[in-house]
């Protein structure tokens, strides 16, 4: 099984604009979404805790003592472990995503209006 880095590249999501692909991935499915969410909040607290932190005492310790720097690699961390989830659902939630995407396909015909 591939794994792909950007919703382009997803088979299942071709023929979506941006916007399409944003809420299927991030609207659709809430309980993984939940539950991944829970797991970063995890992994952020550890690692800032057990390995930023250190590293940064080991590196650079003034950094930790003014807030503006070590607030940038907190947020770059953040949001390198938002990324990483992102792409490690939307790789795992290939198959849901192809039945929804059937789903959604069956139920416009049918949607009033759409002749």
């Amino acid at each position: 099984m591939a794994f792909y880095f950007r919703p382009d590249d997803v088979p299942e999501l071709q023929g979506l604009n941006r916007w399409e692909q944003r809420v299927l991935l991030r609207g659709t499915f809430v309980k993984e979404r939940l539950i991944s969410t829970v797991v970063l909040l995890l992994a952020v607290l550890g690692t800032v805790e057990f390995a930023i932190n250190p590293i940064l005492h080991a590196v650079a310790p003034q950094v930790t003592n003014s807030s503006f720097p070590y607030m940038a690699v907190l947020l770059v961390w953040l949001f390198v472990l938002i990324w990483l989830r992102d792409t490690v659902m939307m790789n795992l939630l290939r198959g849901k995503i192809a039945a929804r995407r059937a789903q959604l396909a069956a139920a416009a015909p049918a949607a009033p209006g759409n002749e």
